[in-house]
């Protein structure tokens, strides 16, 4: 799959072009400046559809031409740290979603973690980034989109970058870090890049099959967050993405907000800024309801959750925004006609 079915937002590849160019300067290289970015490519030149998306190509020419010219094997890293955040669509999206939350200063992770992952796309498809929650934590995956063509740099810059807009709201720091993109390297290589992501995550790193950051997180009250409301950022979605089915719309804004509120129409009416029946209209224009979205939600992240992670039943309840075990219970020997645990142990033993 070619990275030219990817994009990134304008406002990423310009916030690490002013990164880059600041690194350089605080590194006595100020010289270098002119020459490395006479070499970048115009951006309106190939924004696609004269849109605010750049091909996803620009931003791994850009780092790979960088990361060549100084030699530098964690210049991702670096340029990362330097970046404005406020520049970002998508910090700026978070922010106003979660400023009304802000207690002490200090916003409950899940809720970030949520917003982060599901929208972190806004501003680059360069790396998928995907939540692996447990009772006590969560982990942060992040692959990438194209594993041929998208460097260390590229992967390096998305784990910071959700690092960084997490400090933002809240100091907690991860309490485990894998690697899988420096696995193969060397002893003295890996010990050399330990040093590195100590500095830059406070964590010395493991090899991991994975890339991922880990938090310990409690489980917040969801009843602290029945105005939860996240359309400030769906709105940047879909404006990036107005292609987007209202069914995939539906079960984007579930799927990040289901352990948080209920899980009802209204809701979700609400963060699209319509009518309850206007968004029925449209999901039965597509040949579906908000049931039918609700229903497939569920059953695809209770396979993941309790097949690809594992989880506990009573966990998996709760993350589908279940009022009780028993609930879920019932709901899901009416999808698979078995109970939760006899479905975890018939695919162990497949």
């Amino acid at each position: 799959m070619s990275n030219n079915q990817f994009s990134v937002h304008k406002s990423t590849i310009i916030s690490n072009r002013k990164a880059l160019a600041l690194y350089l300067i605080n590194q006595n290289r100020g010289s270098d400046v002119p020459t490395i970015m006479s070499q970048l490519i115009d951006l309106d030149a190939v924004s696609l559809e004269g849109g605010d998306r750049v091909p996803l190509d620009v931003v791994t020419r850009d780092i790979n031409l960088a990361a060549k010219l100084l030699q530098d094997d964690f210049l991702g890293l670096k340029i990362i740290e330097l970046i404005d955040l406020p520049y970002l669509p998508l910090y700026r999206g978070i922010k106003q979603c979660v400023d009304p939350f802000v207690r002490n200063n200090v916003v409950p992770i899940d809720v970030l973690l949520r917003l982060v992952v599901r929208y972190f796309k806004v501003a680059t498809e360069a790396v998928q980034v995907r939540l692996e929650p447990t009772k006590d934590s969560v982990r942060v995956i992040f692959e990438s989109s194209d594993p041929e063509n998208i460097s260390i740099h590229q992967m390096d810059g998305a784990m910071l970058g959700v690092q960084r807009i997490l400090q933002a709201y809240n100091p907690l720091l991860p309490i485990r870090l894998g690697l899988s993109l420096r696995a193969d390297f060397s002893k003295d290589v890996f010990f050399e890049s330990t040093e590195v992501y100590k500095h830059f995550f406070k964590r010395v790193p493991e090899k991991s099959e994975q890339n991922f950051l880990e938090y310990s997180i409690p489980l917040i009250d969801q009843s602290e967050f029945n105005q939860f409301c996240i359309s400030p950022l769906h709105n940047i979605l879909d404006k990036e993405f107005p292609n987007a089915s209202y069914s995939d719309r539906c079960q984007h804004i579930l799927t990040t907000t289901m352990s948080i509120i209920e899980p009802t129409r209204e809701q979700v009416s609400m963060v699209l800024n319509m009518s309850v029946s206007t968004l029925q209209r449209r999901l039965k224009q597509e040949g579906s309801s908000f049931h039918r979205v609700l229903l497939l939600t569920r059953k695809k992240l209770a396979n993941e959750y309790l097949i690809q992670q594992n989880l506990p039943a009573k966990d998996v309840a709760f993350f589908l925004g279940y009022q009780s075990e028993s609930q879920f219970f019932k709901a899901f020997k009416s999808w698979f006609s078995m109970t939760p645990m006899a479905y975890q142990k018939q695919h162990r033993d497949s």
